[in-house]
């Protein structure tokens, strides 16, 4: 995609946003002073940009995000530096999924199939101190 698609489709999404037609927006707006975006505001307009471009935008880089031409120019250096990125990252999250095996394919000992956290007792000495203020509680009761 080039850089002024991307301008062109963000330029729309924020036309949308503000009710205006989008040939009054121009690069050199900015989003604040210009535009008159809240703080809010201009959070939506990135879900919707992060939304439309399949990209997510971290929080340290939002303060250089003020106009709509360094919008663009991120997103577009984003989606050209993204695609090699993205799917490097998606294969060790792949991989982190599958269970911990040996060199003979069978699951190791890391992997347990203990019960469901709701189905176990509680530990002994939970019990014990759950008990122990009802008994004194009882015998304060007992000295009135």
């Amino acid at each position: 995609m080039t850089e002024l698609e991307v301008t062109s489709q963000i330029i729309q999404a924020l036309a949308t946003y503000l009710k205006r037609d989008p040939s009054t927006i121009t690069e050199s707006h900015h989003l604040r002073d210009d535009l008159g975006l809240d703080s809010v505001a201009i959070i939506e307009l990135l879900f919707e940009i992060e939304d439309r471009f399949k990209i997510q935008i971290p929080d340290q880089d939002l303060p250089g995000l003020s106009t709509v031409g360094s919008v663009a120019s991120y997103v577009h250096q984003r989606l050209s530096t993204g695609q090699a990125s993205a799917s490097a990252e998606t294969k060790p999250a792949a991989a982190s999924k599958k269970p911990t095996s040996t060199a003979g394919g069978k699951r190791s000992a890391t992997v347990s199939k203990k019960p469901a956290a709701a189905g176990r007792k509680p530990a002994p000495a939970l019990k014990k101190r759950a008990a122990a203020p009802k008994k004194a509680t009882a015998a304060k009761a007992k000295k009135r």
